[in-house]
């Protein structure tokens, strides 16, 4: 896979004055808080303003509520598959599956996303539709973005070929501000690709998969789309 140098041209477009200092976060979210979720803030010239680790949904919405970003992109799952009113195995709901049609769109497209309601997704498909609940009801705009996907729009090495790659193929595409002096993990390095995303959706450079119910799966826009 070709590594860009930086933000392909077609991706980049100028700032109106209203969007030109937004903010934008970007959430790794895992099942629980026994697991680290990566939280990135990016402004519009891609420099991180805050880049951590959280863990309970009391500091995601703390750091949320502190940052009052213009749009929160989120990595899981943030709604059910088509027919299904619960993630019960033995509910009746049951025979519509265990993956969305989004998910369906993304592996035909050779993405190959995890299925909403697979056993091992359930708890962290739970948390991201309480989550994107809790946010919209506060006034939130969100997106579900999948991160391994952006990564290879843009062409840059996803965490299963090493941090190190990852972190490089970040930097290399223009992220300003990562950190030097501590290791950075592989989930704030995805939270950052989210924020990022969201970056180029505020800027009317992106496209969407799926029927985009209940929140749109944002991609970078695709060459040639």
């Amino acid at each position: 896979m070709s590594v860009v140098s930086s933000i392909p041209e077609h991706l980049t477009a100028p700032a109106s004055d209203a969007d030109r200092g937004a903010l934008t976060l970007g959430i790794d979210l895992r099942s629980g808080p026994r697991y680290p979720t990566g939280l990135a803030v990016l402004d519009r010239s891609n420099r991180l303003q805050r880049l951590e680790v959280a863990r309970t949904d009391e500091d995601l919405l703390e750091a949320i509520m502190a940052t009052r970003p213009a749009l929160i992109a989120i990595d899981a799952p943030l709604g059910l598959p088509e027919g299904r009113c619960c993630t019960d195995p033995t509910c009746e709901c049951a025979q519509h599956g265990i993956m969305r049609e989004v998910d369906r769109v993304c592996a035909a497209a050779g993405y190959r996303p995890f299925p909403t309601l697979l056993p091992s997704m359930v708890k962290l498909t739970e948390r991201g539709i309480r989550l994107h609940a809790t946010l919209t009801a506060a006034g939130f705009d969100v997106i579900e973005v999948y991160p391994g996907m952006a990564q290879d729009i843009l062409g840059i090495p996803r965490k299963g070929q090493g941090v190190a790659a990852l972190r490089r193929g970040l930097k290399r595409i223009g992220i300003l501000g990562i950190p030097r002096r501590r290791r950075v993990s592989h989930d704030e390095l995805d939270a950052i690709t989210c924020a990022l995303v969201a970056q180029f959706h505020l800027a009317g450079v992106t496209e969407t998969m799926g029927p985009g119910v209940p929140v749109p799966l944002v991609l970078p826009r695709r060459s040639g789309s």
